[in-house]
């Protein structure tokens, strides 16, 4: 996937490890700041024709509305209005970096808190999401109560309770979520994670499952209040 813009407003990048960040702000800022090709993909994907000396934001947000309109008529009835976020230019972003630990320590805690009778792993390793307790949590149908974590990519700051398998506005698949949905069921984790009402302490290398989860939790929690807060979608960028 592609570098997620840099953030405007306050673009922090605390968080454990290298290799994932989280973008939070409008999709056209997000693609508009991506590689060279991605307006001539886009448009070519969306069936949008580009005359010469038009501006890239504007087929971008062309592309990003026409996605969002179809995908609420897609949905239809399975939402309670059509889908609206900011796509405006002036539309805040953010950026922060969980990390791979500190994603997959957020996933593993959660995975473990619907299998308790499952050992949890001591650390969070490159393998994590070959963790039982994560295949069994994650997969189609299973119903967790952390569903909104623990599959999508991407999550846009309207209220469903449902996540959904489709395409991109470049035509690459993607499991999309509610950020309203995903940001309680953060808060419950996160609930549910301090019920001595005291956090773990952080492990020296940040490896150790309850440092590297509360890390990513954290972050995590913070980037979808800012998705609910300001109305732009949240996203995965690796």
């Amino acid at each position: 996937m592609t570098r997620a813009a840099s953030g405007a407003g306050d673009g922090v990048s605390e968080g454990g490890g290298v290799g994932l960040d989280v973008y939070v702000g409008s999709l056209t800022r997000y693609y508009v700041e991506s590689s060279a090709d991605v307006v001539e993909r886009i448009a070519r994907h969306r069936g949008i024709a580009v005359s010469d000396g038009q501006d890239a934001e504007e087929v971008i947000r062309a592309a990003v509305v026409g996605w969002r309109d179809g995908l609420s008529r897609w949905l239809g009835d399975r939402l309670a209005g059509p889908l609206e976020w900011d796509e405006s230019a002036p539309a805040p972003c953010f950026t922060d970096k969980p990390g791979w630990d500190g994603y997959g320590g957020a996933l593993l805690l959660a995975a473990h808190d619907e299998h308790p009778e499952l050992p949890p792993p001591a650390q969070v390793s490159a393998d994590w999401p070959d963790d039982p307790a994560y295949q069994a949590a994650s997969a189609r149908g299973a119903g967790s109560r952390y569903a909104q974590l623990l599959t999508p990519e991407l999550w846009l700051p309207c209220r469903f309770a449902f996540t959904v398998r489709t395409q991109d506005i470049c035509g690459e698949e993607v499991e999309l979520g509610s950020s309203l949905a995903l940001l309680e069921q953060l808060q419950l984790l996160a609930a549910r994670y301090r019920l001595n009402g005291q956090p773990p302490e952080p492990a020296a290398d940040g490896h150790s499952l309850p440092a590297a989860a509360a890390s990513g939790l954290a972050v995590l929690l913070r980037l979808a209040e800012r998705s609910v807060t300001f109305r732009v979608p949240m996203k995965l960028d690796f």
